[in-house]
């Protein structure tokens, strides 16, 4: 049995970390300030700024991190950061919305970082009257550029005016533009650009937005030029007359959302557009379209009440894609009509993974010909938001049988509609005899297999 004095020496040593090897040890002094700098850097600026108070070593490091990142911060404080920031160069500058900041010292703020040689330069600021200082459209180590609701974009109209030779990123986001050719000559001034995000108001989007160097590009409301070094595609269409773009011969991955109600002028040559420029996306691997609030434009209400002239109709609208194959599509995410559906399912031979939402409720043509995507190819499938409807199950009825190397579908239901969708399912012919079928409803997930 253990004495009171043994137990008393060894409690000693476990206090003075004997014990076992157990010393203490601070394994962040052991670091060199290169790399604690380095994980300053991942946190934003009063926080590195913070650090300060943990001792002697500490109280200057953060002066040298890199990234100023400040997050509703009043002007007193950036101003005194920057002050007494010591590091020559800064990566990252970023500021979100200061706490009171006057709209002219967030220029000389700006001004700062591109004397600094800012690779990185991040603004949201919600003030339209902000001043951006000419030295920013003309900063030649900038890299990566976002503006978000702050300031004027320059028309620039002289030569050098809009230079940023090594900008491979820009975002623009809700700004103004001092003409119709400022956003046309910023782009002529970045000749290394790889990425743009472009988000317009209505009242003052330029016409012409073009650059043969782009490769991911993610707009709204517009898009009429060529772009033919495009990989990527994100569009968001509102109330606009047409679509139309170059070719997309190199485009890869594309995410297209169109929400159009047609109320004046030529619906069918509207809709023509639509379908044209979907055609010019035949290229593409993997497809997201959202369509659901176009489709009474494109199809539909050209003529919904006569069957046989809507049938006719559709084969006119694409008769566009009679020489186009979607022959690299592979994966597609589309919200549309069932004949959207039909016309993706002829031309996609070597599609393998389909998620559809209903746009709304449509009668199921059945194809005189089963796409040969089904019969050797498509091996998932999801149905987002079925509601029980006659089309849904004549849809679901047609896939299961003619999909022959069907691995899985998800169905998406709303919760009481269980019942409904396992009684006449279960009556369905399957041509994959490996297919599991997934209900899938919030806060409820259960899986059966049909045999």
């Amino acid at each position: 049995m253990e004495t009171t004095e043994e137990h008393s020496r060894r409690r000693h040593k476990r206090s003075n970390g004997e014990h076992y090897n157990a010393v203490s040890v601070d394994r962040l002094s052991d670091l060199p300030d290169s790399l604690l700098c380095h994980i300053l850097s991942f946190l934003p600026t009063r926080f590195s700024v913070r650090t300060s108070i943990l001792g002697q070593r500490w109280r200057h490091l953060w002066s040298y991190v890199t990234n100023l990142v400040f997050r509703n911060n009043s002007q007193d404080a950036i101003n005194k950061v920057l002050y007494l920031h010591k590091h020559r160069n800064i990566n990252t500058f970023s500021l979100t919305d200061g706490v009171g900041c006057n709209v002219n010292q967030i220029g000389t703020w700006i001004t700062y970082a591109v004397a600094r040689n800012v690779q990185n330069l991040d603004l949201y600021c919600c003030r339209y009257k902000i001043a951006l200082p000419r030295c920013l459209f003309t900063c030649e180590t900038l890299v990566d550029l976002k503006l978000d609701s702050c300031g004027v974009i320059p028309n620039g109209g002289a030569a050098g005016a809009l230079f940023l030779p090594r900008l491979k990123k820009l975002h623009l986001i809700r700004l103004r533009y001092e003409a119709e050719e400022s956003l046309p000559h910023l782009l002529s001034g970045c000749p290394m650009l790889e990425e743009l995000t472009v988000c317009l108001f209505v009242s003052s989007y330029p016409r012409k937005i073009s650059s043969p160097t782009i490769k991911r590009l993610a707009i709204s409301l517009h898009l009429d030029d060529r772009h033919p070094a495009l990989v990527y595609l994100k569009l968001f269409a509102f109330s606009i007359p047409y679509i139309k773009c170059g070719a997309l011969t190199d485009l890869t991955e594309a995410d297209i959302y169109i929400w159009d109600y047609i109320k004046n002028g030529d619906r069918f040559l509207y809709s023509r557009s639509v379908v044209e420029f979907i055609g010019g996306l035949h290229n593409v691997k993997c497809l997201r379209l959202e369509l659901s609030h176009c489709t009474e434009v494109c199809i539909r209400s050209l003529f919904s009440s006569l069957y046989i002239a809507l049938v006719m109709m559709v084969d006119l609208l694409y008769s566009a894609w009679r020489s186009i194959s979607f022959r690299n599509l592979t994966e597609l995410k589309l919200s549309s009509d069932c004949l959207f559906l039909l016309k993706f399912l002829e031309k996609a031979d070597n599609l393998e993974i389909l998620t559809l939402s209903q746009g709304g409720d449509a009668k199921w043509i059945q194809p005189k010909q089963v796409p040969t995507c089904l019969l050797s190819r498509l091996r998932a499938i999801k149905l987002v938001g079925v509601r029980g409807k006659e089309y849904e199950f004549a849809i679901m009825r047609y896939l299961l049988l003619n999909a022959r190397v069907l691995e899985r579908m998800e169905i998406i239901y709303p919760r009481e509609k269980i019942e409904i969708m396992l009684k006449e399912i279960s009556r369905f012919e399957r041509g994959s005899k490996a297919c599991k079928v997934a209900f899938i409803s919030k806060g409820v997930r259960g899986s059966a297999k049909l045999s």
